[in-house]
């Protein structure tokens, strides 16, 4: 956490707040208009040394911490969701290659050993010769080796292994579109969390104020009470108050750390290690000029899930007119050189040649289903992938205008701050001053927490609606 000593810094502008001691000065010297001059313009002195030394800090104290990007780097380097998705498109990428390898010619070898009970014979009949009558003729032994080596290959297949190899090049770009996908949702994720923590730490920086400035303001009702100036109910009043702001800094300072926590998750570090990120830049503020219908083209042409669906779609048409090539003659080419060790024989041993064809001309209508159910499939995904289409749109909408609200947000919250700080000075004079009441403090002051609240929110809202903006647009 920076040191803040009542300076509250935010992304692109520096607020000095007014130094809240000037106000310890004595009844007699708050009447005193020269004097009041004299310390008006020490406080401005002192206000502009504490923008110097709180620029110097975040240009030269600020080196080592940590970016959106490179937190993005560590986290998804770790990431077994990511992983996981990774190792499934290295899958896509094999199939694809097995489905290849169909159109190259396979080579088999075989060999064995065959031994039958009796040696194989045939028993001979012939008429002319009726003394050889009931005789048999061996034409194997009881027991042979035997080997060969067999090439095959495709010739014609209908476009059986064309239509495969697409279907399985299609689901591989599909597993593509799934990885970048969930690139891209874990990249949104670590973002929220990354600003989340940015939020707390302003969030502590607004509540440390607070609470300062609600002590100093009952170290000014406890020496009036003392004197007899103020009545014992304002000094009561100041005390909740003070007791109400240091719970909010406790409840401040445990959100930080829990958020701390959930980004050390991501980072894969222990959860109390200390986190130190970078503040969100003005460069980054800015508004990407964008408009809508730019916007929802950028969309329906960039977002992984629309990518993904597109290509199970086609992945499924694929594969039906694979099945249905099952239908179609498949043609192929064998040959190979084959042993038999058969003394019987004169040759044993010899080189082959064959053309095969199959058609399967029935089989009660089994492609033929397989094929619609592919077919069906493939319809069900293109739904899906219309719908995903219309939700997208919609995303686009509602993250264009929450970032609309966030750039007009940021219009206000300075002018409030000021307005703000203004109110509560006042209210203090006239307090000090006998003319107005301790209540009129206390409300001052919340105000002034809650319109500093107010800007820390439209900041890092107006950063997250920039970045579920570049999500919804597929360009994140």
């Amino acid at each position: 956490m920076r040191n803040v000593d009542f300076t509250l810094s935010y992304p692109g502008k520096m607020v000095s707040q007014r130094d809240d001691r000037s106000h310890h000065r004595s009844d007699e010297k708050l009447h005193s208009r020269g004097k009041k001059c004299s310390n008006s313009v020490k406080i401005t002195l002192l206000a502009k040394s504490l923008i110097y030394i709180k620029l110097f800090t975040l240009s030269f104290g600020t080196c080592s911490a940590e970016t959106l990007q490179q937190a993005w780097t560590t986290a998804l380097s770790r990431n077994h969701t990511l992983a996981a998705s990774q190792y499934k498109e290295q899958s896509a990428q094999h199939q694809v290659a097995a489905a290849e390898a169909n159109y190259f010619p396979k080579v088999t070898l075989e060999t064995g050993y065959l031994r039958t009970e009796y040696e194989p014979a045939a028993k001979l009949s012939i008429p002319s010769l009726p003394f050889l009558q009931g005789a048999a003729l061996p034409f194997a032994q009881d027991s042979a080796y035997y080997g060969g080596v067999t090439i095959s290959a495709p010739v014609f297949t209908s476009g059986k292994i064309s239509s495969g190899v697409a279907a399985a090049k299609a689901m591989a770009d599909a597993s593509l579109a799934h990885t970048n996908l969930t690139r891209s949702e874990l990249k949104l994720a670590i973002a929220q969390s990354y600003i989340a923590v940015l939020r707390a730490e302003h969030a502590v920086v607004v509540a440390t104020s607070y609470t300062s400035a609600v002590s100093r303001h009952a170290s000014d009702v406890q020496a009036l009470f003392a004197h007899g100036y103020v009545a014992k109910h304002d000094l009561l009043a100041t005390q909740v108050a003070l007791a109400n702001a240091q719970q909010l800094g406790l409840q401040a300072n445990n959100a930080l750390e829990l958020t701390r926590a959930a980004y050390n998750r991501w980072m894969g570090r222990p959860y109390q290690q200390p986190v130190e990120l970078q503040d969100v830049s003005e460069a980054s503020l800015r508004d990407s000029g964008m408009d809508l219908p730019s916007l929802l083209q950028s969309a329906n042409a960039q977002r992984p899930e629309l990518q993904e669906l597109s290509k199970q779609s086609e992945a499924y048409q694929q594969q039906a007119s694979s099945v249905r090539a099952g239908h179609l003659p498949q043609i192929g080419v064998s040959g190979g050189y084959s042993k038999l060790e058969n003394k019987y024989l004169a040759e044993d041993k010899g080189w082959w040649v064959g053309v095969v064809m199959k058609w399967n001309l029935f089989d009660a209508g089994l492609v033929r289903h397989q094929a619609s159910e592919l077919a069906a499939n493939a319809q069900a995904v293109a739904e899906v992938a219309q719908d995903t289409r219309e939700r997208i749109a919609l995303q686009v909408r509602q993250s264009w205008l929450s970032h609309q609200e966030a750039n007009a947000r940021m219009q206000l919250v300075d002018k409030a701050v000021e307005q703000a700080d203004e109110s509560l000075a006042l209210a203090r004079e006239r307090y000090r001053s006998g003319l107005g009441p301790n209540s009129e403090v206390l409300d001052a002051e919340a105000s002034r927490l809650q319109a500093c609240s107010n800007r820390d929110n439209a900041v890092y809202d107006r950063e997250l609606s920039r970045l579920q903006l570049q999500y919804a647009a597929g360009s994140l």
